[in-house]
């Protein structure tokens, strides 16, 4: 068993499997158009050798990824070397959606759902564009303790001379912190970040205004 080749994320010293063949992907998998973004088509590994395979239309992928992403192990055969890898569901997606990309690159759930796969509500941005633009996809697996305030917004607890709250992101490894007197205002604040350092690849809401933005805003 051969696993194939790794590539580090732009810059970070995380290290991710290069995608199989385009010719692989086609083979084992289709699109699917709705949140699934594949299924897998009907084959055998290794025809009249083994008897492991899938149905037409059959689910991909496990949550096996602490993050809620779904990952798929992909096994293929070249020549007399058999080769294995595991990988993010949405990148095989982005893939066969959208042909070749910066494997470098991680592909970004746009509405901050990381079960929708949909090919259109993938994008690739950096490592450190991503990680600045968590959504509150995880907040069921690990709840804050202040959970009805807004993503990036928590109650200062050690703060005893009244109500303070506080702001806080990492963007592109640098932490923005601030204090506010209300929730809102921290919101706010975090919006404005994400704009200035995220520019286009921040999280929209349908009105096409980053999360949080003032509701003057959309007046403008």
């Amino acid at each position: 068993m051969t696993t194939a080749t790794k590539i580090k994320l732009q810059g970070t010293n995380v290290s991710v499997c290069l995608l199989p063949p385009i010719e692989i992907l086609e083979a084992r998998y289709k699109l699917s158009d709705d949140h699934e973004g594949i299924v897998a088509r009907d084959f055998k590994l290794i025809p009249g050798k083994t008897r492991r395979g899938t149905s037409e239309g059959a689910p991909v992928g496990t949550y096996s990824n602490s993050s809620l992403r779904q990952q798929v192990e992909v096994t293929w055969m070249d020549g007399d070397i058999k080769y294995k890898v595991r990988v993010q569901k949405s990148r095989i997606v982005y893939r066969m959606a959208n042909g070749g990309f910066d494997e470098s690159l991680v592909i970004d759930h746009i509405d901050g759902n990381p079960n929708n796969n949909h090919p259109c509500n993938l994008r690739p941005l950096t490592y450190h564009e991503n990680f600045g633009n968590r959504a509150s996809a995880l907040k069921d697996k690990y709840p804050k303790k202040d959970p009805h305030l807004p993503t990036g917004v928590t109650r200062d607890h050690k703060y005893t001379s009244g109500v303070r709250y506080i702001g806080k992101t990492t963007i592109k490894g640098i932490t923005h912190k601030c204090y506010f007197e209300n929730p809102r205002a921290a919101q706010h604040w975090l919006a404005t970040i994400k704009e200035n350092h995220l520019g286009f690849s921040a999280r929209r809401d349908e009105k096409g205004l980053i999360i949080g933005a003032p509701q003057w805003k959309s007046m403008q």
